[in-house]
């Protein structure tokens, strides 16, 4: 196996760090082993060079290698139009658009995942629109990376993106992305704190925890998490994502079992969850705090401080330390000083638990009563009428049934990882439970704005045309699809994300792609006041027994600002899971309230639009 990488560095209309960035990247990259950098800087970084080295990487990549592909400079949104920046951007002509489209990222992209699926794409841009941007942080300290662009040739833009946009496509699964910014938003470079010069403000930030010197084993959402808080220290309003697998170890196809991590903040002097509601916390629910030590080896975990949830403001969970625990004088500093980077909470023992019943021989099931003990969220039980699942195990036969007494997964794997595995298995499958019963909020939660949805189901086997799902009693079958419309008939940004709890209980964030959400602009905006995800399959995953129905819920959930709803989705992938098309790697949801900002008066309002469907193994019309 190789560790390759293209590290991409167009340094134009101003950027000054764009060298500096790529050859950090390259000074990181090469410390944790990879043996193959390529640099596409300078002159080279021309829309012709772009395409070129990103087909002889292809070309050069085999099964099992590991991949990055890596972009520094500016970015621009123009209309429907998006791109990268190549340093000829200036010789377009009406024939000839020199801008590096997403549409023809997203076809290399794919074209990469097919000759090995570990994969990563980094960028290190912004949007700019079209329009001048000037940054309003002290007296030029910050450079924004979006610029006035020279007269842009749209329309051949336009044309090459409509040809290469095809909408049947299979979506490309399994690829890391990690992006400086979101939407309509700004990433800058600045002074770098020693030397002369600058460089990416994201640049500087992920290259910090990914040395190997302050390495831990953790995943990408973790790694995003820190760099995100360490942008925010730099009072930059810059919101980091990271969509894809990002329960992934950096550059590995491994997902190390991670614990719920919920966002922690401080607003108006107290601590709080944002988004509580929607994560399953309720009042009196236990938590604890998890504040990252920077004086520990390798920046590893310094103080934990026990809280309960003693208020819900909203959609936010306030909470209330242990006094006992705030009183120490390891946690002296957190009352007053901004939170460290990676900053949590774990829930300890929450209300909204999933029962579960124990039918298993005497030494088996104490084993699985003491794991079942440490679940925050799991509980058992003795009746079969309150239990979600059921874990049968006699005579070297193990099965997890649900309410129906139908086997969840086929366990022939499962089984051998012994009573631990099961309990993983069995908290993956409580979340699904906990995510596929999110309701409507109702009282000072509930988001009061002028929205529509839609969500339409497409079945081949019928007449394969789009119609509207109702809300319950609907049949889905192998094979066909559905999407989402949101239109903002409101004043003001609003978000959504979709999330599918599958017939498997997988949970999947299907606009996994934009993990903060999709920003929907106000009523009367030019563009994206209305959005509509590409096309998801509904499919019989091949770990489910062939027995039916099944249930299969989607839900639309729209906020009024971002939050990361990551932490919702099931650690465990599948090449059918819906992992959004990369078409939207410059689509993240930018300049939103951020719930590492979050201020008096920003609760979290949201509402929820759901579908509850039965779901069937074989296509429609087809019998089994």
């Amino acid at each position: 196996m190789t560790l390759r990488a293209l590290l991409i560095g167009a340094q134009t209309y101003g950027l000054t760090g764009v060298d500096t960035d790529v050859r950090v990247m390259a000074d990181v990259l090469g410390a944790r082993g990879f043996t193959d950098l390529r640099r596409c800087v300078n002159g080279d970084a021309t829309y012709g060079g772009i395409t070129e080295e990103m087909n002889r990487l292809r070309a050069d990549t085999r099964p099992g290698d590991g991949v990055v592909v890596y972009y520094s400079g500016h970015g621009a949104l123009l209309g429907e139009l998006q791109y990268l920046v190549p340093v000829d951007m200036g010789d377009s002509t009406p024939t000839d658009f020199r801008g590096y489209l997403a549409e023809e990222l997203t076809a290399a992209v794919r074209a990469l995942r097919e000759q090995t699926p570990n994969l990563t794409v980094i960028l290190d841009s912004c949007h700019s629109g079209g329009a001048v941007r000037e940054a309003a942080y002290e007296s030029g300290r910050w450079a924004l990376k979006s610029v006035e662009l020279p007269t842009v040739h749209r329309d051949a833009g336009l044309i090459r993106a409509a040809r290469l946009a095809r909408p049947g496509d299979p979506l490309v699964p399994g690829v890391v992305r990690l992006t400086a910014c979101q939407e309509h938003g700004s990433a800058y470079e600045a002074e770098l704190v020693y030397g002369k010069g600058r460089q990416g403000v994201f640049t500087a930030a992920l290259a910090e925890f990914l040395r190997p010197r302050a390495h831990l084993r953790v995943p990408w959402s973790v790694l995003i998490a820190r760099v995100r808080d360490r942008i925010k220290q730099q009072q930059v309003r810059q919101w980091p994502d990271a969509g894809g697998p990002s329960g992934r170890l950096p550059f590995s196809l491994d997902e190390p079992a991670e614990p719920e991590r919920l966002p922690l903040v401080r607003c108006d002097g107290r601590f709080a969850v944002p988004g509580g509601a929607v994560f399953g916390l309720g009042v009196a629910d236990r938590v604890s705090m998890v504040f990252p030590g920077s004086g520990t080896r390798h920046g590893g975990a310094g103080t934990s401080i026990p809280a309960t949830v003693d208020e819900m403001k909203a959609g936010d969970a306030l909470l209330r330390p242990a006094p006992s625990a705030l009183s120490s004088p390891a946690a002296g500093d957190l009352r007053t000083a901004m939170l460290p980077p990676g900053a949590h909470a774990l829930a300890v023992r929450v209300h909204d638990r999933r029962h579960v019943l124990i039918d298993a021989e005497a030494l088996f099931a104490d084993a699985l009563r003491e794991e079942l003990a440490r679940c925050p969220r799991l509980a058992e039980t003795d009746d079969a009428q309150e239990a979600f699942a059921t874990v049968r195990v006699h005579h070297g036969t193990c099965e997890i049934l649900n309410a129906e007494g139908l086997p969840f997964r086929d366990l022939s794997e499962t089984a051998h990882a012994g009573p631990s595995g099961l309990i993983a298995l069995l908290e993956e499958l409580a979340r699904g439970e906990r995510v596929r019963r999110l309701g409507d909020p109702q009282g000072p939660s509930r988001l009061e704005a002028g929205l529509d949805v839609l969500i339409e189901v497409r079945q081949p086997a019928t007449s394969g045309h789009w119609r509207e799902l109702h809300a319950v009693g609907e049949r889905l079958h192998h094979g066909d699809h559905y999407r989402v419309t949101v239109t903002n008939r409101s004043g003001a940004p609003l978000y959504f994300w979709v999330i599918g709890v599958g017939l498997s209980g997988r949970t999947t964030l299907v606009t996994n792609d934009q993990p903060s959400g999709c920003r929907l602009e106000p009523h009367g905006a030019e563009h994206r006041g209305t959005r509509t995800t590409p096309p998801v399959t509904i499919y019989w995953p091949h770990d489910v027994p062939r027995q039916g129905p099944r249930p299969e819920t989607i839900h639309v959930l729209v906020g009024d600002r971002a939050m990361d709803l990551s932490a919702l989705a099931s650690r465990e992938r599948s090449l059918h899971t819906a992992d959004p098309t990369l078409s939207a790697l410059l689509q993240e949801v930018w300049e939103g309230t951020r719930d590492q900002m979050l201020e008096v008066g920003q609760e979290f309002h949201y509402r929820v639009y759901t579908v509850h469907a039965d779901a069937l193994p074989e296509p429609e019309g087809r019998r089994p």
